[in-house]
């Protein structure tokens, strides 16, 4: 770990930024235009050494790795939860689930929020057979509505809203409400593993994170080298190297060499046929004079910059 004078430090910050505003660094004076400073790329540059400057400043001067702190694991909610406190339970009437959650938090310790949502009551009764999602034929919307398990539990729904913003919400007598209480380590322990199992199950249903990791590719855009895939590349664009494949590959574009691949490969194609909906063979001279295929949009960001004297012959990425 490296420690710097924070005078220094504080020395260069100004002369950072007095540069930002176009200012010599020594006189603080306005300097007349100038190519290196008004470059977009040297002031983006400038901006990011006083963020950094900053920082280490902000850190006491000091840079490199931290030790890193050693979190304790968080405690589950259904360890935690003060179950004592629900002894203090008094039935008051037939309420929405978030009414009753708020009932509850108040046998809270004072300043004590409720750790525990109204889905995750929910979220188990559904699981366990008292509630379920349904279409609701009246309203035309989607509810959570008892079951006939939930309804001999104490559950029931009333519609509320006006047309057409009518919609069911489903209420606790006090049977339902006790039986909430007595379960409710129950609830939050099995809840955890049901969120879980969810978490885990959404995980390996999930799509791969790139297009590249699948059997093939397929690139639409202008120039530049061909997407490769595993399988079959095809790329739609005007010049640049050829799409190459494992598998095969075809190219529908004008000028620049054939496509490649390990099985066939399409040289100048057109592109698909109104008709039949398929690449149609012409010949190199012909894919010279045929219609390019449509430009790529770049990012405004590109648009911006060459408006401000940056030039896409510059050297590096811009900051």
């Amino acid at each position: 770990m490296s420690t710097y004078d924070l005078k220094r430090l504080e020395v260069a910050i100004q002369y950072v930024r007095r540069m930002v505003e176009g200012r010599n660094p020594v006189t603080n004076r306005p300097v007349p235009d100038n190519e290196v400073l008004t470059n977009i790329n040297v002031h983006r540059c400038l901006k990011f050494i006083d963020e950094v400057l900053t920082d280490v400043h902000n850190s006491g001067g000091s840079v490199g790795m931290s030790a890193q702190r050693t979190r304790a694991p968080k405690t589950p909610v259904s360890e935690a939860f003060p179950y004592e406190t629900l002894q203090q339970y008094r039935y008051l009437q037939d309420q929405q689930i978030s009414y009753f959650m708020k009932q509850l938090e108040e046998y809270l310790p004072e300043g004590t929020k409720m750790p525990v949502s109204a889905t995750t009551i929910t979220l188990w009764l559904r699981e366990n057979g008292y509630l379920e999602k349904k279409l609701i034929n009246d309203t035309g919307k989607e509810n959570s509505v008892p079951t006939r398990k939930g309804e001999d539990l104490g559950l029931y729904s009333e519609k509320a809203g006006l047309y057409p913003n009518e919609y069911y919400r489903v209420f606790y007598n006090e049977s339902a409400q006790r039986f909430i209480i007595e379960n409710f380590r129950k609830i939050l322990t099995e809840s955890e593993e049901i969120r879980e199992r969810s978490r885990l199950e959404k995980k390996k249903s999930a799509p791969p994170r790139s297009a590249r990791q699948g059997g093939g590719a397929t690139r639409y855009g202008n120039g530049g080298p061909a997407t490769q895939g595993g399988g079959e590349v095809t790329r739609y664009g005007n010049g640049g190297p050829a799409a190459q494949g494992g598998g095969g590959a075809t190219r529908h574009d004008n000028g620049g060499p054939a496509a490649q691949g390990g099985g066939g490969a399409a040289g100048f194609t057109a592109g698909p046929s109104p008709v039949d909906n398929h690449p149609k063979e012409i010949s190199p001279a012909e894919a010279l004079f045929s219609d390019p295929a449509p430009a790529e949009e770049l990012p405004q960001e590109y648009y911006d910059m060459l408006s401000q004297g940056w030039a896409p012959s510059d050297e590096g990425m811009p900051w």
